[in-house]
C-alpha cells in the first residue's frame, strides 16, 4: 500500500450490529476505507472478489461455512492477489486450534472478541484493530499445509542440562512457521530450545500444547524455576521477562530493559547470553518491527550463531530483514533449512 492510498477492508461478520461497529472503528482511522461488509461466507467470497480488497476482517462462526472454509474459498482464485484476512472472533478465546488451523489456512493474524458474538464493547479493543490493519496491509500472505499429525512416539525425558541453547524469536506470521520448525526436530536433541512468540496471554498455553503434540521434544510453558534441560523447548508465557541464572535455572519477573510487551525477545537473548555465551544461537522469524535486533548483537559479539529466516519466506519481513541489514545473520534460511541447521548446530 503506498501512502496516498487508503486500506481497503471488507468486513465480515453475521450481525449486523458487529458490521455498523467495525466500520465505524475502522473509518475513525483516515487511511482505511470499507469498501464493503459481508454477512455470510458466500457473500464475502463474492465480495471478495469484486472489490479486491487488501484487508478483511473475519468472524470464524459464519451461518453457512466456518472462516478456514471460507478463507480457502477466497484463495482459491488463483490469478487474483490474496488479501490479508484478519479473524476476530469470539471463539479465540477457547478454541486455540480454530486459531492456528486458521493461521495455517492463511489468516495473518487474530483478535478475540471482548465480550462475546456481540461485543458492544468492541471500542474497547480500538487500537488493536487499527493497528492489525495496518501491518495486514503490509504482509505476504502465504498458505501451510493442514497436515500437522500428532507424535506417536515415545518422548525422551531427560534431567541433563544443556550445554547449548537455541532462542526462536517470533511475532506476526510466526506461529505456522514455529510449528513446521520445532515439529521436525528429533526427540534426542542435545539443546534447549527457547520460543519467545508474541502473542496474548491466554493462547501461550495453549500453543505450547499443541506444540507438544506435534513435536518428538517435550514442549511446555516455561515456569519460573525450570532447568535448561536438554530435548526441551520452553515457550516463554506473555506478560513475564524470561531470565537466566548462572545455575541455568530460569526465573520469571515482570520487569523489562526496553518496556513495551513482555516477553521481549531482546532481553530473553541478552539474558541467555551472559550465561552460555558463544554457546546460543538466535532465530529471528517472520514479525513487525525489530525485537531480536539487539540481542542479536549481543550473542554476536559473545562469538554466537545468527540465523535469519529469508524475508521471501515470511508473513511479515521486518524483524528478519532487520537482522540482515545490520549484517547481523551468519545464516539467512528458510524454515525446513533451520530445523535441519539446529540438527547438525547441537550434534
Amino acid at each position: 500500500m503506498s501512502l496516498k492510498n487508503k486500506i481497503r477492508v471488507l468486513v465480515v461478520d453475521d450481525s449486523f450490529f458487529m458490521r455498523k461497529l467495525l466500520r465505524e472503528i475502522l473509518e475513525s482511522d483516515n487511511q482505511i476505507e470499507v469498501v464493503g461488509t459481508a454477512q455470510n461466507s458466500d457473500e464475502a467470497v463474492v465480495k471478495s472478489k469484486q472489490l479486491s480488497p487488501d484487508v478483511i476482517t473475519m468472524d470464524y462462526n459464519l451461518p453457512d461455512r466456518n472462516g478456514i472454509d471460507t478463507i480457502t474459498e477466497i484463495f482459491s482464485f488463483s490469478n487474483l492477489k490474496k488479501p490479508s484476512i484478519i479473524m476476530i472472533s469470539a471463539h479465540a478465546l477457547a478454541g486455540s486450534d480454530i486459531v492456528l488451523d486458521s493461521l495455517r489456512a492463511g489468516a495473518i493474524d487474530f483478535i478475540t472478541k471482548p465480550s462475546g458474538e456481540i461485543s458492544i464493547d468492541i471500542d474497547s479493543i480500538k487500537d488493536e484493530i487499527i493497528l492489525k490493519v495496518h501491518v495486514a496491509s503490509l504482509a505476504n500472505v502465504k498458505v501451510y499445509s493442514k497436515g500437522i499429525h500428532k507424535v506417536s512416539e515415545t518422548k525422551k525425558d531427560s534431567l541433563v542440562l544443556s550445554e547449548k541453547v537455541i532462542v526462536i524469536g517470533s511475532s506476526t506470521g510466526g506461529p505456522p512457521i514455529v510449528e513446521d520448525i520445532i515439529r521436525l526436530l528429533p526427540n534426542d536433541l542435545l539443546s534447549t530450545i527457547i520460543v519467545v512468540q508474541h502473542m496474548p496471554a491466554y493462547f501461550i498455553p495453549k500453543f505450547a500444547e499443541r506444540l507438544n503434540k506435534i513435536s518428538p521434544l517435550q514442549v511446555v510453558e516455561a515456569k519460573d524455576g525450570d532447568y535448561m534441560i536438554t530435548k526441551r523447548v520452553y515457550v516463554v508465557p506473555t506478560d513475564f521477562e524470561f531470565e537466566m541464572l548462572e545455575s541455568k535455572r530460569l526465573k520469571l519477573n515482570k520487569k523489562s530493559s526496553y518496556g513495551g510487551a513482555r516477553p521481549c525477545i531482546n532481553f530473553v537473548m541478552e539474558s541467555v547470553v551472559k550465561v552460555y555465551k558463544d554457546k546460543v544461537v538466535g532465530i529471528i522469524l517472520s514479525g513487525m518491527g525489530n525485537d531480536g535486533l539487539l540481542g542479536a548483537r549481543k550473542i554476536k559479539q559473545a562469538g554466537g550463531i545468527i540465523i535469519a529466516q529469508t524475508p521471501e519466506t515470511t508473513v511479515i519481513d521486518s524483524m528478519p530483514k532487520a537482522i540482515i541489514d545490520e549484517g547481523l545473520a551468519d545464516e539467512i534460511l528458510t524454515p525446513k533449512e533451520i530445523s535441519n541447521r539446529i540438527i547438525s548446530l547441537v550434534k
